[in-house]
């Protein structure tokens, strides 16, 4: 019996693709990455499903990919050596949502689309990333860490506790959930962390499948509050942004609270791109700040009334040429941008990293926020250098955790047709990254050949004892080779 027919065997004639033709929907990885096939596309709805095809590849020794949605980034997802992808964009169970525990019980092939209007009926909500593709998965994005708009050290880790398939084939849950017949006995499966001293959700955070496979997590929720107040705070001094947003953080002000150059922000809110885009960008200033006071479950207009006088102080104390604002130039009310925010990017849509030139490569790292103007220079001179039009570079920063810490990420803007323009790009991208490493920039997920080849070689022992770590858990080397320094 040959690999198909012992995937057949396990899900079934029509769960198995291996035409060429029919690959297309898993081949492109949206980054400068090469793309390449499967050879088998196994089609899953189950976690023993799941498991069986992990302990299939480990006894033919072939890789083996998970992909979690119709739509992957970074190149996460491609097999770029090969073997059995499994599709999990069928496992889509909404299990359970826990309002007690603020906390919803999902499977992998939850998208972003699936998810908001089933919290939204409880008056609950995720907290989500900056408008993610409305098919990506909802537990692929809180594996990879994207930041959260809700910089509160709260919402830090968005996942409570899951159930992994190890690239062994065993079985494993965290946290309280690790107890026997979850969820149908008195643990509630909140606790991330245990059994024993180690946190295994850490270790396949951020990992691409290369240390194992998860079926399914409790994602933190949150109350959807009643009421918003939306501001939007115009800066035309990087370091005068950055104070701002220091100390409204340190108040813990707001619930959504992110800045963006002009160029992503008029990318997000225009109209059309051939519209009313360049008149929209012109009116911005060069950054703004996007903060939404919450007014909670519990008396909202008290808390927003007092989360807005402590802002106005500030403001006239610590930013006085910034005014607060609740029209955005060219745009009209910040009323549509708390809704706007906690939903995913429109599905009707093309998607927003993709309106300016058609693709998008972006580099993303984790300093601290008070350095972010001196990677701003540092990126843009060095992009320019390599011949890149840097008014097709945007910016975004995300305070983490209260600002002890920040997402920096500059997404380069290019055109997938043009061959010359793909070189520049990755000329860029690659010089981007080299002069980031040499001002210390930290890449938690260095993601992509490029990226992941320049950071590992600045952490030799790190990097030693990942390969090692792989070794114990991943004995065959069959969990997405190609990726990380795998």
């Amino acid at each position: 019996m040959n690999i198909k027919e012992k995937l057949v065997k396990i899900v079934g004639e029509r769960g198995v693709i291996d035409d060429p033709g029919k690959m297309k929907a898993y081949v492109d990885g949206n980054s400068l990455d090469p793309s390449r096939a499967p050879n088998y596309v196994a089609r899953v709805k189950s976690t023993a499903e799941v498991q069986k095809i992990v302990q299939l590849a480990n006894e033919e020794k072939v890789p083996i990919v998970p992909s979690s949605s119709g739509i992957h980034f970074n190149g996460n997802a491609v097999a770029s050596q090969g073997g059995i992808l499994i599709d999990m964009s069928g496992m889509k169970k909404v299990v359970e949502y826990d309002e007690r525990n603020r906390k919803v019980l999902i499977e992998p092939g939850v998208t972003w689309k699936d998810l908001g209007p089933k919290l939204g009926k409880k008056q609950a909500m995720t907290m989500n990333p900056l408008l993610p593709h409305a098919k990506s998965s909802v537990v692929t994005s809180c594996l990879e860490r994207q930041p959260a708009l809700n910089p509160q050290f709260e919402y830090g880790e968005p996942v409570s506790s899951m159930e992994m398939i190890w690239p062994t084939g065993e079985i494993f849950r965290t946290g309280t959930a690790s107890s026997t017949g979850y969820p149908d006995n008195y643990a509630d499966g909140g606790y991330p962390y245990g059994p024993g001293p180690i946190d295994p959700i850490r270790l396949l955070q951020g990992a691409q499948g290369t240390m194992g496979v998860v079926t399914w997590a409790n994602i933190k929720t949150e109350f959807l509050p009643p009421i918003d107040k939306a501001f939007f705070i115009g800066f035309g001094c990087m370091e005068t942004m950055v104070e701002a947003m220091y100390s409204i953080q340190r108040r813990r002000i707001g619930h959504e609270c992110f800045a963006l150059d002009n160029l992503n922000l008029a990318t997000i809110l225009a109209k059309s791109m051939s519209g009313n885009f360049s008149k929209l960008r012109k009116a911005l200033p060069p950054w703004a700040v996007i903060l939404i006071l919450g007014g909670g479950r519990w008396f909202p207009e008290e808390k927003i009334a007092f989360q807005e006088e402590a802002l106005r102080e500030l403001q006239a104390n610590v930013f006085p040429d910034s005014p607060l604002s609740e029209i955005i130039p060219e745009y009209g009310s910040t009323r549509t941008l708390p809704n706007l925010l906690r939903n995913p990017w429109p599905e009707d849509q093309v998607y927003w990293k993709w309106r300016k030139k058609g693709a998008c490569q972006d580099m993303f790292f984790i300093t601290m926020m008070e350095k972010a103007p001196l990677f701003v220079d540092a990126v843009c001179t060095v992009a320019a250098a390599c011949g890149f039009d840097t008014d097709n570079l945007g910016m975004y920063i995300q305070p983490i955790e209260n600002a002890s810490a920040s997402h920096v990420e500059f997404n380069f803007y290019y055109n997938p047709e043009d061959a010359e323009e793909v070189a520049t790009v990755e000329a860029a991208y690659t010089a981007a990254i080299e002069e980031a490493l040499k001002l210390e920039a930290h890449f938690t997920r260095p993601y992509g050949k490029i990226m992941s080849a320049l950071a590992y070689e600045k952490a030799g022992s790190y990097t030693t004892l990942l390969k090692q770590t792989k070794d114990i858990f991943d004995p065959n080397h069959i969990f997405n080779p190609g990726k990380l320094c795998f």
